[in-house]
């Protein structure tokens, strides 16, 4: 078996446009659609709506690109996010926002389409409430056991309801209720779990590429001064943030000890620094969509050598095949195509 590509997206809310721009560069560059050049695509909240539109066949019959969904968060996020005076009080009281603006647009890019639409492996993190437990949508698994099989909109919603921010979703399945909330309470990043699926998804595999493409570093420091007379209401307004960055941090930091950044196992991490975009997760003024857009871009310019051999060592396409993973019969012509040499 040859070498097994991963691709991670973080959590992140309206800085999802930043994975966006990067991963429609490699696209552009490898000439390929994602799915077929990666053996599974991992993403958690923002990050698992993108593995959702690049991953199945929702975009009537094909996945949607990258660019596709660069348009999303530009067309859909001020709705999704929509503020007024009463934002702040709300939020004390209650989710931040109303999920209605998020569902709709779930629903208009994902439609009926079912998990099992799935064209490589997925793998999609939520946490459920009401099991204490993490809670993963895996593609891969519908074929043996058709309860894992979900609307891709509703995996979506779930990996999507971020603590404080939306409501958690409820999900009947397998008989059971689930409150299911945004994944990034436990893997913001979840490149580490995609390692793991991944190894036992190819136990024969002797190679993996895990490529991990980040939102943004906040680049906010909280001081000591800052933080120490922190009650209730001062961590509350703080813990998402600090929470889902310091988990992604983590992974990061794993990964490298793990992997390494040399064959046979290669970790990438692409990760800018947030020095121009503001580091909320629902900030979606103009100015800071086309800052947020702005900052993948300094980022891919200032990091051309790595582009160049990550997008050399996944052109080669996938290392394997998963039996149940279904194409529609327009993928499948697609992926026909791209597989025959010119």
């Amino acid at each position: 078996m040859s070498r097994i590509n991963v691709l991670s997206i973080d959590g992140g809310g309206i800085r999802g446009i930043i994975p966006a721009v990067i991963l429609a560069e490699i696209e552009q560059r490898v000439g390929r659609a994602l799915y077929q050049v990666f053996d599974l695509i991992a993403g958690t909240s923002t990050g698992g709506i993108i593995a959702l539109g690049i991953g199945t066949s929702a975009n009537s019959g094909q996945p949607y690109n990258p660019a596709d969904l660069l348009r999303m968060y530009e067309e859909n996020g001020p709705a999704i996010f929509e503020k007024s005076f009463l934002t702040p009080l709300r939020a004390l009281f209650g989710p931040k926002y109303s999920p209605a603006a998020l569902e709709r647009t779930l629903e208009k890019f994902f439609g009926v389409n079912d998990l099992s639409s799935a064209l490589t492996p997925l793998l999609i993190s939520s946490y459920d409430l009401a099991t204490q437990l993490p809670y993963f949508f895996k593609s891969h698994k519908i074929a043996q056991n058709p309860a894992f099989n979900v609307k891709v909109r509703d995996a979506a919603r779930a990996t999507s309801a971020a603590p404080t921010f939306f409501p958690p979703f409820r999900l009947i399945a397998d008989r059971k209720t689930h409150a299911l909330v945004d994944g990034g309470i436990f893997v913001n990043n979840p490149a580490m779990a995609a390692y793991a699926e991944a190894r036992n998804l190819y136990p024969d595999a002797s190679q993996f590429l895990i490529l991990s493409v980040g939102t943004g570093d906040r680049n906010d420091r909280i001081t000591y001064r800052k933080a120490k007379a922190w009650g209730l209401l001062g961590w509350a307004l703080q813990i998402t943030p600090v929470m889902m960055d310091s988990v992604s941090e983590a992974v990061d930091y794993e990964l490298n000890a793990v992997l390494g950044a040399s064959a046979p196992h290669q970790h990438f991490r692409l990760q800018p620094t947030l020095t121009i975009a503001s580091p909320e997760m629902d900030d979606t003024s103009p100015e800071n969509i086309e800052n947020l857009k702005q900052q993948a871009k300094m980022f891919l310019q200032d990091n051309q050598s790595t582009m160049t051999n990550l997008c050399t060592e996944i052109a080669q396409g996938r290392g394997a095949t998963v039996p149940g993973i279904g194409l529609t019969s327009a993928a499948k012509q697609s992926a026909q195509a791209a597989s025959k040499p010119n």
